[in-house]
């Protein structure tokens, strides 16, 4: 059991008992219902007790989940006291946040950590520009960004992190595509197969490449494309296996129209995280920033907004 309840998931629990709908709840967060749903549990779980059951099409609380409630409110309502007091203060909370990161992390993280972070900073502006292809450090060094949202290099050097979450590379195959046998994807299958990627000289993607380079299975007949939407829809249609993580193709998965299948004998894991120079303190609205971040995520890939 956690020591400190996150506030996010107060104000996610709030809500949801307010609204008795996951449906509407995920509206009213910019979320979807199956992260509302992940959250319950994961408070549920932090919790060590069930907060809400099912009475018919509403949900009801449970004796922990009224005691909870009260609990939630008041800690809420003294934030958002905080909020007010901070955006009266006109010194030390104005200026630009400066962000550098990739488009499908922008696309799918950064709307409910913008939305939280205005509240807290009114008067900040956030400039967000493309950090797709490009090194954290020199990002960082060409004085482009303050902060970079992105992959954690092999070797940090002078950089530090605020680790997010980490993710995983993947096969994504249409619902209907001959993977779904059961069988892992052999050396025959694997040499025959149309590869759709969204940079093959990611690091990532070469780490898969010289996997199965070992295993004497070269990889050819690659489609390249920058849009992780394009890459889902290729996939969808059956025009190839997708390299990439889950969570790019979340509302796919749970529909059923798009499988995610592990890379056979390879685990290989991504760590995101809210990067800077180690020797450079961060101001407030930064350090907020990354911890707004980091509960975002709460170790787990993102889903799709």
């Amino acid at each position: 059991m956690d020591d400190v309840i996150d506030s996010w998931q107060l104000r996610m629990f709030s809500t949801l008992s307010r609204t008795g709908s996951f449906t509407e709840t995920a509206r009213h967060l910019s979320l979807t219902q199956s992260a509302v749903s992940h959250a319950l549990r994961k408070l549920e779980q932090d919790m060590g007790s069930k907060l809400l059951y099912r009475a018919g099409r509403s949900l009801g609380l449970t004796p922990a989940g009224k005691r909870l409630l009260l609990c939630a409110d008041a800690v809420l309502l003294q934030m958002s006291k905080a909020r007010s007091d901070l955006t009266n203060i006109d010194t030390g909370f104005r200026g630009t946040l400066r962000l550098a990161c990739p488009a499908d992390a922008a696309r799918h993280l950064l709307p409910p950590v913008l939305r939280e972070f205005r509240e807290c900073f009114p008067h900040y502006s956030v400039m967000v520009q493309p950090g797709d292809g490009l090194e954290p450090s020199r990002l960082l060094d060409d004085h482009a960004a303050d902060l970079v949202l992105g992959i954690e290099p092999a070797d940090l050097a002078g950089l530090a992190s605020r680790r997010m979450f980490a993710d995983h590379l993947v096969f994504l195959v249409s619902a209907m595509h001959p993977w779904n046998d059961g069988r892992p994807p052999d050396r025959e299958r694997l040499a025959a197969e149309h590869f759709i990627l969204q940079d093959r000289r990611a690091a990532a993607f070469r780490e898969v490449e010289t996997h199965f380079l070992r295993q004497g299975v070269r990889l050819h007949s690659f489609v390249e494309l920058s849009s992780s939407e394009a890459l889902v829809e290729l996939v969808k249609l059956g025009l190839g296996v997708g390299i990439a993580p889950r969570w790019i193709a979340s509302h796919e998965l749970a529909r059923g129209s798009v499988v995610a299948l592990s890379v056979p004998g390879l685990d290989l894991q991504r760590n995101w995280g809210v990067l800077y120079h180690k020797d450079r303190r961060l101001s407030l609205a930064e350090e907020t920033f990354a911890g707004l971040c980091r509960a975002a995520c709460g170790d787990h890939e993102p889903l799709a907004a």
